[in-house]
């Protein structure tokens, strides 16, 4: 690590490093003061409207569960809190200000779309598992590949030659990154995942929320402790890849990135009804964002379950009632002779295959890509990209790992037929082609292919096995931690809850507040007028704290009529406003019971985190203890003034 550290040393002694500017760095600079109040970060938010319009729209998307929109600056600020404000001010001005750049091979337009839209998804995939903040999540998100940024800046010219000598066809997948990863550590002795990592540690991102890009391409290679906040976003962050890659992917290539969607949500326990609603709002969101970014338009995209239904289309093998021997074979041949072409296709068709023809190798990896062929057979002396490069690249691709690859060369040395199966090719044939040995040849890939088949339909059975197992065990997740009455999480999930934002609270130093509000007299309400109007009643208080409550408070149901608020960068001062604004709300419900209006109020017990408690029960206990010093005092917190 410190190897890694010194080295990201040398590439910021630079100068060249993107870096925050404008309003961003000086929110940065006020942020970085003991001593800086809201009405400094306020001032300072005001004088880039541009940004302002951002903040807004970021607020009202993390607030929409509230019910009313958030319309000014400080309002923004609470709801997101100034963390996430000042890292939404430096990616926000990495935008602006990097949206084109030195590096020919480097498409500036395409990073930003794909950083919106991983931003979009990491925001949707954290509100729906709850497992970190939603808002911190977008900004990680719209940052995690900004070590690629850094190398098409401080090094365009040797960047873009990296890029272009890669030539790797960009629905590749960790593949394709992983030998990018590969020759950038070569070149620059770190590779873009972890030059990120350097960067936002250096800008002041908790390492807990970053330490998991460093593995986003290799997850083999991480050891997150199981069902760990690392391991979760971990999962999160390559799920939002794969929604990135999808809702950038050319509509033949969506296949394969619909592929790797739907088998990383099974990490998260997201079954495809849950994923469908995550993606169809990531790409409503995505057309909000990109013209406030300025960015190039997002393509019109199908609805997740056209695109669901058109990669079951493309990827359902041909013949699928006849077994894999039976059923014609996919067969992609590359060759520059158009003799040899004629000559192998003529044989291919009296066969009964399915038959591409290229003449050059770049146009045999696209055509790869569009048809996913189960047969290459491919020119040793193809041009552009020769017959053993392409088996190369293709190998380390997931569609070219079950191909079964033939390679055409003249007669030579026997020694040198090594360099073909060290490429990854089954087998060759020596032209001019002999058509009996071809077409055992032809026979025997068959079989090889039919055995794939088999392997890929036990594996998807797999799949869909673990899938199903995954839901379900989410739903019992679910169930024994959620109340069914009013929809909350219980006890339970509260002390879970409570115990990392106590952690996170610990690390950032920044406030952590809770509640304790109990319903006024419940057992006479349930005496007088029935369970089913005592249970109508919780159900409407619930209502008013979800409504009045901000997006990234935790709200519980703990007991009978009990429920517990935690509320995170809350100082003592903003929960008791809130408090007081949750009893007036409860006060002006109307329920109607049928024989009169049910009189409703509450007592709410506030605590906010000081020097002298030293775990969460001191928190809860302090809470409680202040609720119940309210009830003999005209239903107040003990620690609220009465004007």
């Amino acid at each position: 690590m410190n190897s890694e550290l010194e080295k990201f040393e040398k590439i910021k002694a630079s100068g060249d490093l993107p870096s925050p500017r404008g309003v961003a760095l000086t929110i940065m600079r006020l942020t970085s003061r003991d001593d800086v109040g809201f009405i400094d970060i306020e001032r300072a938010i005001k004088s880039d409207p541009a940004f302002v319009g951002r903040l807004l729209k970021t607020a009202n998307i993390a607030a929409r569960e509230r019910g009313r929109p958030v319309v000014s600056v400080p309002d923004a600020i609470k709801v997101l809190g100034i963390t996430v404000v000042r890292n939404l001010a430096l990616g926000f001005s990495l935008v602006s200000g990097y949206r084109v750049g030195a590096c020919p091979n480097f498409d500036y337009g395409a990073f930003w779309s794909r950083a919106i839209v991983t931003a979009l998804a990491m925001q949707a995939i954290l509100r729906q598992t709850r497992q970190a903040s939603p808002d911190e999540a977008f900004c990680c998100g719209l940052l995690a590949d900004i070590g690629r940024l850094a190398f098409a800046t401080v090094h365009a010219t040797e960047y873009s030659r990296l890029l272009e000598s890669l030539d790797l066809p960009p629905t590749a997948g960790d593949d394709a990154e992983r030998m990018i990863l590969a020759r950038e550590a070569e070149r620059f002795a770190l590779n873009h995942d972890e030059l990120t990592v350097a960067m936002l540690a250096d800008w002041g991102f908790p390492q807990t929320l970053i330490e998991p890009i460093r593995f986003r391409h290799r997850p083999e290679s991480a050891s997150f402790a199981a069902d760990s906040r690392s391991e979760h976003l971990l999962a999160a962050l390559r799920l939002a890849d794969g929604i990135a890659g999808l809702c950038l992917a050319a509509p033949s290539d969506r296949a394969p990135a619909m592929a790797r969607l739907t088998g990383r949500s099974i990490a998260l326990r997201i079954d495809l009804d849950m994923l469908e609603g995550i993606v169809d709002a990531i790409v409503r969101d995505w057309h909000d964002w990109a013209p406030m970014l300025s960015l190039d338009s997002p393509p019109v995209l199908p609805s997740f379950g056209a695109m669901l239904a058109e990669k079951d289309v493309v990827s359902a093998p041909p013949a699928a009632e006849a077994s894999a021997t039976q059923a014609p074979l996919r067969v992609l041949v590359a060759a520059a002779d158009a003799t040899l072409r004629a000559s192998l296709e003529r044989l291919l068709i009296e066969s009964g295959e399915q038959v591409f023809v290229v003449g050059d190798g770049e146009a045999a990896l696209e055509r790869a890509l569009d048809v996913q062929p189960q047969v290459l057979i491919a020119d040793w002396q193809l041009p552009v990209i020769d017959g053993l490069r392409l088996t190369r690249i293709l190998r380390n691709t997931r569609l070219g790992r079950g191909m079964y690859v033939l390679i055409v060369t003249a007669p030579v040395e026997e020694e040198r037929f090594v360099e073909v199966f060290d490429a990854g090719a089954d087998d060759y044939l020596v032209h001019p082609i002999n058509e009996r040995a071809f077409l055992a040849r032809l026979r025997a890939g068959a079989r090889v292919v039919g055995l794939h088949e088999e392997v890929r339909r036990d594996h998807e059975e797999l799949q869909h096995f673990a899938a199903e197992l995954a839901v379900s065990n989410r739903r019992l997740h679910e169930a024994s931690v959620t109340d069914a009455l009013t929809g909350f999480h219980n006890r339970r999930y509260a002390m879970e809850r409570l115990e990392s934002d106590w952690a996170a609270s610990t690390r950032s130093a920044r406030p952590l507040s809770c509640m304790m509000i109990d319903l006024d007299d419940f057992k006479g309400i349930n005496d007088r007028f029935g369970h089913a109007i005592g249970d109508k009643a919780l159900v409407a208080i619930a209502g008013v704290l979800r409504n009045a409550l901000r997006s990234n408070d935790t709200i519980c149901r703990v007991g009978g009529d009990e429920f517990l608020v935690i509320s995170p960068d809350s100082d003592a001062t903003a929960i008791a406003a809130c408090a007081r604004r949750l009893m007036v709300a409860v006060a002006a419900l109307k329920i109607d019971s049928g024989r009169g209006i049910v009189p409703c109020s509450v007592s709410i017990g506030v605590a906010t985190r000081g020097e002298t408690m030293s775990d969460t029960a001191a928190l809860v206990k302090a809470a409680d203890d202040d609720m119940y010093r309210a009830k003999p005092g005209g239903r107040r917190p003990a620690n609220l003034p009465y004007a």
